[in-house]
């Protein structure tokens, strides 16, 4: 990798909200993105669209003139697409949380990781120059070019080895996905009687913030925490027309109570 060039010319493998988001940032920062390469037709033609460049349905359609290749997919279809790919000495990454660097190995020269720690959703663009991107590569060149390259578009930028971004990328999914569930779940509770779910909006806000400025552990309150045995028995008695988030309720309050007292 070179890293004092100023501009690279790099290839998408996958047309996904990540991808998307990824593309344009670094399009943004004055790099040219040649090719976009997609299961679909579609989805592939649509992200092309953006930048005016080639597209592509199959890997074997992969241009052997970039500076970079950006795999961004589903981690189920990565080791596959790697399989297949002919990179020669153009380095390449993938943008995933819980697959290794070394997928690349004897497949690629020049390979690393560019992982952004956010979720992402249509009709939804993020600051990008907020969001943590975790870099590693399989050279100290390799690295330094990488870390130049996402403090182009972030100002969260880290060194982080393919075991601590699995842990980071399961602790994602715990407030992210988890946490998101639980928000749904208390918007269908909500819902059957008839209750507004923006009536919890200032508690939610209150919350993140308290954790952030109080750390989550000290910042843990209700009925686990002063085990009142009276309330959370009201409470799934209340929830006895879903044994699933009886479940889920019963299963936080015995962690929250289990926790509590290691503090204690």
């Amino acid at each position: 990798m070179t890293k004092n060039k100023k501009s690279f010319s790099i290839i998408f493998i996958g047309a996904g909200r990540v991808a998307g988001h990824l593309s344009r940032a670094l399009h943004d920062a004055g790099h040219r993105i040649i090719q976009v390469i997609s299961r679909t037709e579609e989805s592939a033609r649509s992200l092309a669209d953006v930048f005016g460049c080639a597209w592509g349905t199959d890997i074997e359609q992969l241009r052997h003139d970039s500076d970079l290749i950006v795999f961004s997919v589903r981690d189920d279809a990565l080791q596959a697409l790697i399989a297949r790919m002919d990179a020669g000495e153009t380095p390449v990454v993938h943008t995933g949380g819980s697959i290794p660097m070394r997928a690349f190995e004897g497949k690629a020269r020049n390979y690393g990781v560019f992982y952004p720690l956010q979720t992402f959703s249509k009709g939804r663009t993020p600051d990008i120059r907020k969001i943590p991107m975790c870099i590693e590569a399989n050279t100290p060149g390799n690295e330094e070019m990488l870390l130049a390259l996402a403090r182009q578009i972030s100002d969260v930028v880290l060194r982080v080895d393919s075991t601590q971004r699995l842990t980071l990328h399961l602790a994602a999914i715990m407030v992210n996905n988890f946490g998101n569930h639980l928000l749904a779940l208390a918007q269908e509770i909500l819902q059957k009687d008839h209750l507004p779910f923006d009536l919890l909006h200032p508690l939610i806000e209150e919350t993140v913030a308290k954790a952030f400025d109080l750390g989550p552990g000290k910042a843990q309150t209700g009925p686990a925490v002063r085990n009142d045995e009276i309330v959370i028995k009201k409470h799934l008695d209340l929830l006895s027309w879903s044994p699933e988030i009886q479940r889920v309720y019963q299963v936080l309050t015995e962690s929250i109570r289990h926790r509590t007292a290691k503090i204690k």
